[in-house]
């Protein structure tokens, strides 16, 4: 078994001031040279981390919370040159901005803006985080929802529109766009679950999800509602479709299996061993990331990150914790990403963010 592969940087960025629009940041040289932590570590998190299509750059989407300083939180997009780790360039959207979605490659993303002002109306944008390019999302395709929800796929060809409540006989419901074209192609909807909070959105290849916090996702086929798969609410699919990985409930205290499960009838293939056993503690942290279609997949809690062959859940590397831990962060979800050939990966521990090579 490979042991984490070799790590080729690992960086920490100094303090960013927050302002609207596109910031350059020049290059320091190699990024070993910055080790600065800043000093708003505690309240910034990573909610999406990928490689781009050709592995070059690495995309992360940070949401910056505000409100110690009695301010709306905002987004903050950081490009890295993925094979020097230096900033290309970060952009700081404006205040009360949220993060909803974002393409495979990480580049195009679904931003909520003013869902938390009192007399504004939330409206939703696909935002290119290396341009700063934005679209709106049409309002017409929520029915007038106060704070509309939508996700894309992950190609980028389709966007859902969330809708609750739809009828009364079929309350929730999903509607998906030909993005290019602005045209509907699908409309499924579902009645409302026993309780938690219920979304609903196009799947990373292009199905509907109907999702809840607590019994997890219904997967289905967005053309006929066919189901396809039920999957927890810890779980990750693969950008074709072909694989799930379910991870266990952390909110169940029950022990549970980690699954690799075929992504197109929702059936047990072969369990995943991770070493972690009963802890629900440490699922409570859990993150994963496929690797394109490469058959490679990432799993990562608190105190650990493990690569795996799919679907035979051979373990293929364990990345030494000091190579990628922030010995400072207690309890932080950590955020994993690795490229579409599964050769590269990156792994965000609290202000520690680290580019490892895999072979």
């Amino acid at each position: 078994m490979h042991k984490g592969g070799s790590m080729r940087y690992q960086f920490v960025f100094p303090s960013i001031a927050v302002i609207a629009g596109l910031v350059v940041i020049a290059s320091r040289g190699s990024a070993q040279d910055v080790s600065a932590a800043p000093p708003e570590t505690n309240n910034v998190r990573t909610v999406n981390l990928a490689f781009s299509k050709d592995g070059r750059l690495l995309h992360e989407i940070r949401w910056v919370n505000a409100a110690h300083l009695g301010q709306y939180g905002h987004v903050r997009a950081i490009t890295y040159d993925a094979a020097t780790g230096s900033i290309k360039h970060v952009l700081n959207l404006a205040p009360d901005t949220w993060f909803f979605s974002a393409t495979s490659d990480g580049r195009t993303a679904v931003i909520s803006v003013d869902r938390e002002r009192e007399n504004a109306q939330a409206h939703l944008l696909l935002v290119d985080v290396e341009t700063g390019r934005t679209q709106d999302i049409p309002s017409r395709w929520f029915d007038g929802d106060h704070n509309p929800y939508a996700q894309i796929s992950g190609n980028g060809r389709l966007v859902s529109a969330y809708t609750d409540p739809g009828s009364e006989d079929c309350p929730l419901v999903v509607s998906v766009y030909n993005w290019r074209k602005k045209k509907l192609v699908a409309k499924q909807c579902m009645g409302y679950p026993a309780g938690g909070i219920s979304r609903g959105g196009v799947t990373v290849d292009g199905k509907i999800a109907f999702s809840n916090n607590r019994s997890g996702s219904e997967i289905v086929d967005p053309k006929t509602g066919q189901w396809i798969a039920r999957i927890g609410p810890n779980s990750y699919r693969s950008q074709d479709g072909a694989w799930v990985v379910d991870f266990p409930n952390p909110i169940i205290s029950a022990p549970q299996d980690v699954n690799i499960m075929d992504g197109l009838n929702g059936r047990v293939v072969r369990k995943l061993d991770v070493g972690i056993g009963d802890d629900m503690e440490y699922w409570a942290w859990a993150r994963a990331a496929f690797c394109g279609t490469s058959g490679r997949f990432i799993a990562a809690t608190e105190k650990t990150v493990l690569a795996f062959e799919i679907p035979s859940g051979k373990k293929i590397a364990d990345f030494p914790p000091d190579t990628w831990q922030d010995p400072d962060a207690v309890k932080t979800r950590v955020t994993v990403a690795c490229s579409s050939n599964g050769k590269h990966v990156a792994i965000r521990s609290g202000a520690r963010l680290t580019l490892h090579d895999l072979k």
